[in-house]
């Protein structure tokens, strides 16, 4: 009875952690930029891509314990610099580029579910699996414009 009762409590955490992914969310607010465009996969293992990303030629920042989507979303407007796509992956890592690889396959949402390293509600992608958000069509336009002006 007691070998019954450790292996019940050793499976309780895997069983509430897995009851935690029910309540992790996309982020998805209207007031931002940047809107969700989907889960896809990284690319770098694939092969003949001699390692490259899905978000591939811009920047990217890790924030160990402190990310969330709008802190990406943030990153990837700062330094005079508006990427098109911002993507965050592990729950912690942030991508930003001009470009999403066309290498790269949209999964169902649920392939990226860890949540983020900062907000536990809300996913950040996963393992080779990059949430992405891309610039909405009016902010598209906006950015176009006043990039154009000298």
């Amino acid at each position: 009875m007691l070998a019954l009762a450790i292996f019940y409590l050793s499976l309780f955490p895997v069983l509430a952690a897995a009851a935690d992914d029910s309540s992790i969310g996309i982020y998805n607010k209207s007031t931002h930029r940047y809107v969700y465009h989907g889960c896809y996969n990284e690319t770098m293992d694939l092969p003949g891509t001699i390692g490259t990303r899905a978000l591939y030629g811009g920047t990217n920042q890790v924030l160990e314990g402190e990310m969330t989507v709008p802190t990406c979303q943030a990153f990837c407007r700062s330094n005079g610099t508006t990427y098109k796509f911002a993507g965050l992956e592990y729950a912690r890592e942030c991508w930003c580029s001009q470009s999403l690889s066309t290498l790269s396959v949209k999964f169902d949402d649920d392939a990226c579910s860890l949540p983020c390293e900062g907000d536990n509600t809300t996913a950040c992608g996963g393992y080779l699996k990059i949430s992405v958000y891309t610039l909405g069509a009016s902010s598209a336009r906006h950015y176009i414009s006043s990039s154009k002006r000298t």
